[in-house]
């Protein structure tokens, strides 16, 4: 793979896995005293948003390792699956 397939296959592998990150350790917002109706119920009281970044980045990273070192090694081939 070169280098624009590995960073393209990356971003898109990154996508999905960060989607399925997003409901890990999700707790609504429960009934605030305050008097500010401004929250959908459905809200995740901490988001954690920069660690699910973190989360998705680096199984991602991980799965393009491993795909990475499968193309190189010429264990599998995607260009053999295309033709």
């Amino acid at each position: 793979m070169s280098i624009l397939e590995t960073i393209i296959f990356f971003l898109v592998i990154w996508w999905p896995v960060f989607f399925i990150s997003l409901p890990f350790g999700f707790k609504p917002i429960q009934n605030s005293t305050n008097n500010n109706d401004n929250f959908a119920r459905s809200a995740p009281a901490k988001p954690r948003i920069l660690l699910k970044f973190l989360i998705s980045t680096l199984i991602s990273f991980f799965i393009t390792i491993v795909i990475w070192m499968l193309s190189y090694f010429e264990v599998f081939s995607f260009k053999e699956l295309i033709i």
